[in-house]
Order: C-alpha cells, then sequence, then structure tokens
C-alpha cells in the first residue's frame, strides 16, 4: 500500500546567511564518526553549543541569530526522534521568529511543529500548527500546509475536510506549474478516493499520479501508484486489469532490488489472474446452462 509523508519546509539560504550557519545532521554524524566520536556525544555537544549560543544572542539582542540556534537544536533532538523536546526548542524559535519579524522562519517553526505534533498522535495541535502555517504562508507554502492537513484530518477520519485540502493543494500545485506537486496531490487525493468509496475518483487521480510520476522518472512513486490502481482494480473486480499493475509493479520492485515487494507482487499475479480465469470459467457454465 501507498505511504503518504508530512512535507516539511527547509530553512532557505537567505535566512541561513543572515544568521549563523544551519546545522546539517548527516554531516554532523560523518564528522563523529571519523573522529570515533559516538552520535549521541555528537548530539550532546552541538546542543551545549546552540545553547550557549542562543543564550549569547539574545544578550546581545541578536534575534535572528537567537533564532536560528534554536531551531539547530530542534533539529538535532529531531535526529534522535525526541519529539517533545524538538517542539520545545521550535516553540522558542517560533517566539524569537516572531520578534524578529522573521515570517519565513515563523512559517517553517510552524510546520516543524505540527509535523512533530502528528508524530507525537495529538492530531489536534497538528491541526491547529497546519493552519496557523496556512495563514501567513506564501503560495509554496499554502500548497505545504493544504497537504499536511489532508494528510492529518485523514488520520483521524476526517476525509471529506482531507479531501478538500488536498483538491487545494492540487490547485497551488497548478499555480506553481509544479508536476512534483501535482503528482503528490493527485496520489493523495487517490488514496482518500478510495477509503471514502468513491471508486471513480481515486482511479482517475491515481492514474494521473502514475503518468506524472513516469513523466518524472519517479521510480518509488510509479512503485507505488502501481500497487495502489492494482488494488483498486482487483477491488471493481477487474482482475485482468489488476494482473496488469501487478506485474508492473513487480517489474519496478525488481528494478529497484526489492525482493520482498516483488514477490508480493507476483502473488497478487497469480491471484488476479485466477480470479479472471474462474470468472470466466462461471460465465460459460452459466452461458451453456442457457443453452440447454
Amino acid at each position: 500500500s501507498c505511504s503518504w509523508l508530512f512535507l516539511r519546509l527547509s530553512l532557505s539560504s537567505a535566512q541561513a546567511s543572515e544568521a549563523s550557519t544551519p546545522l546539517n545532521p548527516q554531516e554532523l554524524m560523518e564528522k563523529a564518526m571519523a573522529s570515533g566520536v559516538s552520535r549521541r556525544q555528537a548530539t550532546h555537544t552541538k546542543l551545549k553549543d546552540q545553547e550557549i549560543l542562543a543564550f549569547a544572542c539574545r544578550r546581545a539582542n541578536k534575534t535572528r541569530n537567537e533564532a536560528l540556534a534554536y531551531y539547530n537544536m530542534g533539529v538535532l533532538r529531531d535526529n534522535d526522534k525526541e519529539y517533545e523536546k524538538a517542539n520545545r526548542c521550535y516553540e522558542q524559535y517560533l517566539q524569537a521568529a516572531r520578534a524578529a519579524g522573521d515570517t519565513k522562519g515563523e512559517q517553517l517553526a510552524l510546520n516543524s511543529l505540527g509535523i512533530n505534533y502528528q508524530k507525537l498522535s495529538n492530531i489536534e495541535a497538528a491541526i491547529e500548527m497546519h493552519n496557523q502555517h496556512l495563514q501567513i504562508a506564501d503560495v509554496p507554502g499554502k500548497f505545504v500546509a493544504h497537504c499536511n492537513l489532508g494528510l492529518a484530518y485523514s488520520t483521524v477520519d476526517e476525509l471529506e475536510k482531507s479531501s478538500i485540502n488536498h483538491r487545494q493543494a492540487l490547485r497551488y500545485a497548478i499555480v506553481m506549474s509544479s508536476l512534483v506537486g501535482e503528482s503528490l496531490a493527485c496520489g493523495n487525493l487517490g488514496v482518500i478516493g478510495a477509503r471514502k468509496g468513491d471508486h471513480r475518483t481515486a482511479k482517475a487521480c491515481m492514474e494521473r499520479h502514475l503518468k506524472l510520476a513516469t513523466a518524472l522518472k519517479d521510480i518509488k512513486a510509479q512503485l507505488d501508484a502501481n500497487q495502489y490502481l492494482g488494488q483498486l482494480a482487483n477491488d471493481a473486480g477487474e482482475y485482468l486489469e489488476a494482473a496488469t499493475y501487478y506485474e508492473q509493479a513487480r517489474n519496478i520492485a525488481l528494478e529497484m532490488g526489492e525482493s520482498k515487494i516483488a514477490s508480493s507482487a507476483k502473488c497478487k499475479i497469480g491471484m488476479a489472474r485466477g480470479n479472471a480465469q474462474f470468472e470466466e470459467y462461471v460465465a460459460n457454465v452459466v452461458s451453456k446452462m442457457g443453452e440447454v
């Protein structure tokens, strides 16, 4: 089945140039391993560095630099999956960004808070953060906020609200002429359509998602879309069509080295073809009975 991830904003180069350098977690870990320092030790050291930096910037009234230090602490906590502690850092970042009149920073803080609240299963708080983000966002930010709201609402089975937000995300993707955004929004709408029992919408959206993913050479999205379309066709009794989609999924999985997915798809191909043959057999029997 498909899985759709929340969208994170990134710290822009413009923001970074106005303050201290944002952390690169991957680079941090590589340096730590090269020097024989454990990840936890490296994280602890960096956290202390950022705490000292935040304190110094606050005393020097360098609000933007202080804000970025809080953001860096949140990233470090996120890296260790300490989402509650990360959110405390992002709350400080949010306050500092607002004090500095940094709207981009405010958007980033709200986006980070919303995603972490979702991971903590506090969906009400996640929705509140994403809505606040939506209110101040530019067009790309509105696309991100609507996607995240759609995913949050789907978590609590508010499928109509989820669908509305994904449709809004699709509208902004088209405004931005973003094929990647359009592909993502169509995929999300396909999943929600299936959950609502709207097979026609689900299929149309997922087919569009597959077409765009193919054009974008997004192999993982192609795999997910083919699996989902295979399931939709199977549920609708279109067994030969389902087998075709599962065959495409299997080929992609083999190409990606995903042996377990390929094996699963192979089983589904056999089942779909078996169902198609059985339907044909029953139809022939009924036809002969009618001739008697």
